[in-house]
């Protein structure tokens, strides 16, 4: 990569350092100042993540600053901090309603940097065991396991963007992993989902507890092929 004269090789880094510096000292006057350790938490991360964002885009190779593996297990280790802290903190009567919400801050926290991992992380790192295709099938039973928490216990909005996080993260691996649908495979799949999501309203109105809460999964099950398919759109068969 050419450089203009004056211009440091290093600014992607020091973006890098600023940013980790900002949301340490985040994180540690928020614990300080006011105890509140999730607040604090999500607050150091989403400071940091633009920041490495910006080193990861602007970087000729930034394996060199950020491992894919140490970064994605850091992330992962952050992530239960972070949904281990909400569930701690909550009421002893409403850990189980709480629950759906750490796991959307747990897998908003994990998703980057695992995403990160996928695009520069070497092809002999088997981290995932599993096949593309089975990655995605794991992927789609996480996120109907946690819509139907989310109905059954409570948190349906959490329940409902994890699940569509979960799906999407699956299915795109999947893809990057080399794992291809033909264009008439994906628009089954964006009908399907559709079937489906309509289906779940019309339960929800049948049985008449909660149908916005039902509303709200329809809705869920319906745009994660559709979103998939706008993903995958320059693909072709």
């Amino acid at each position: 990569m050419d450089h203009a004269p004056g211009t440091s090789r290093h600014v992607p880094e020091f973006a890098l350092v600023t940013g980790a510096f900002l949301s340490l000292s985040f994180l540690v006057a928020g614990v300080v100042l006011t105890g509140d350790v999730v607040r604090s938490l999500l607050t150091a991360v989403v400071i940091l993540y633009p920041f490495a964002a910006y080193a990861v885009t602007h970087s000729d190779d930034p394996t060199t600053v950020l491992p894919p593996r140490v970064t994605s297990a850091g992330a992962v280790v952050v992530g239960v901090v972070l949904a281990g802290s909400v569930l701690l903190a909550a009421a002893p009567g409403a850990v189980a309603t709480e629950l759906p919400y750490a796991l959307l801050l747990g897998t908003g926290v994990v998703l980057p940097p695992a995403a990160y991992h996928v695009r520069y992380g070497t092809r002999d790192e088997r981290v995932n065991p599993l096949s593309p295709v089975a990655t995605t099938v794991v992927a789609m039973v996480v996120a109907v396991v946690v819509l139907a928490y989310g109905l059954l216990v409570g948190g349906t909005v959490f329940a409902a963007a994890t699940a569509l996080l979960s799906f999407l993260a699956g299915a795109v691996y999947a893809r990057a992993r080399g794992a291809r649908l033909t264009v008439r495979t994906r628009r089954r799949f964006v009908a399907g989902g559709a079937i489906a999501g309509v289906a779940a309203v019309l339960v929800g109105l049948v049985r008449g507890t909660a149908p916005e809460s039902w509303l709200l999964v329809g809705l869920c099950v319906a745009a994660a092929p559709t979103i998939f398919y706008a993903l995958t759109a320059p693909e072709r068969a």
